[in-house]
């Protein structure tokens, strides 16, 4: 008899889950975004809202709570009803939070749903005018002349372009000083300057810079060259077939999400994409549209944070 109670409310919990998920959406969804406004996150999920509220038929508003890495609108996205009306905008912050937080509120690959892969920038490794330097190859005898007395810069410790840079010296089993910064613009000054040799950063971010000569491009960390610097080598033709590290954007929801609610935000997501307005709009500001559905996004995610724990082991840098 218990065993037949036990069926019972299992099947009640399917049924009542299915018929949620058939009335998906039923109210205004948010996007929460883990970064302050008028970064590339924050951009791209507006970019998105609009035409995700058209698709759905729903409001569709975006949030920024920042904070603790990318960590606080992670848990909050994990610790909100499984009806897919609360997304996250994720990148590689969140697989690189997974080895570099000795105790994250939440378990990256439980608590969270992959939703759709969006679009992606490389990061390119960027060198001053003055460092004598004109490819990857004369850089790394650089540092393996002088080991540990070159500085590399970054907009801080755990960021993309810091972990980059570890995983850089890493794969080159060289070493240098890691001099993090308030910000990307005060990190690319100092290589400008000349108080640090090297830094990897969006290249989207840096493309002006690039352009007016005051930083120079030795490579994309792309699998294929950039149309925004199509001279530029990718560093898997300089000869570091392993080295692709992308700032990389996409939307996730709540872990326990019936799949036919996250089937329903995929395929808006891919609809969205496929249209030419999407693509000019993520053109304008240098962005690439790169779609992936839910299950391949969360084999990406997988593999990103088996990349990122190897550069945080060899950083040594954790976060309590």
């Amino acid at each position: 008899m218990r065993r037949l109670a036990s069926l019972v409310f299992a099947l009640a919990c399917a049924l009542s889950a299915c018929a949620a998920a058939a009335d998906f959406p039923s109210k205004p969804l948010r996007i929460i975004v883990p970064f302050p406004p008028g970064g590339g996150t924050d951009l791209m999920s507006r970019l998105l809202a609009p035409g995700l509220a058209a698709s759905l038929g729903q409001p569709v508003l975006v949030e920024n709570r920042s904070g603790a890495g990318g960590n606080i609108a992670s848990a909050a996205v994990a610790s909100a009803a499984p009806d897919g009306h609360t997304l996250l905008t994720i990148g590689p912050h969140l697989a690189i939070a997974v080895p570099m937080y000795k105790k994250l509120p939440f378990d990256t690959r439980r608590d969270l749903a992959p939703v759709a892969m969006v679009g992606e920038v490389p990061l390119a490794l960027l060198v001053g005018p003055k460092l004598q330097a004109n490819t990857v190859a004369e850089l790394v005898a650089l540092l393996r002349r002088d080991p540990g007395k070159l500085n590399f810069s970054s907009n801080g410790i755990g960021a993309t372009p810091h972990m980059a840079g570890e995983l850089f010296l890493y794969q080159t089993r060289t070493s240098a000083v890691h001099v993090p910064y308030r910000g990307g613009a005060d990190a690319e000054q100092a290589v400008i300057g000349g108080d640090a040799a090297f830094l990897f950063e969006n290249v989207a971010v840096t493309l002006p810079i690039i352009r007016s000569g005051r930083l120079r491009a030795l490579a994309v960390a792309s699998s294929a060259r950039s149309p925004l610097l199509p001279e530029v080598p990718t560093m898997i033709e300089a000869g570091f077939p392993d080295f692709v590290v992308t700032a990389w954007f996409g939307l996730a929801t709540t872990g326990g999400t019936p799949p036919e609610t996250v089937a329903r935000l995929e395929s808006a997501v891919k609809k969205l994409l496929s249209e030419p307005e999407t693509r000019a709009l993520f053109e304008k500001q240098n962005m690439a549209l790169r779609y992936m559905g839910s299950k391949d996004f969360g084999a990406f995610i997988d593999a990103e944070i088996v990349k990122w724990t190897a550069a945080v082991k060899f950083s040594g840098a954790t976060v309590e």
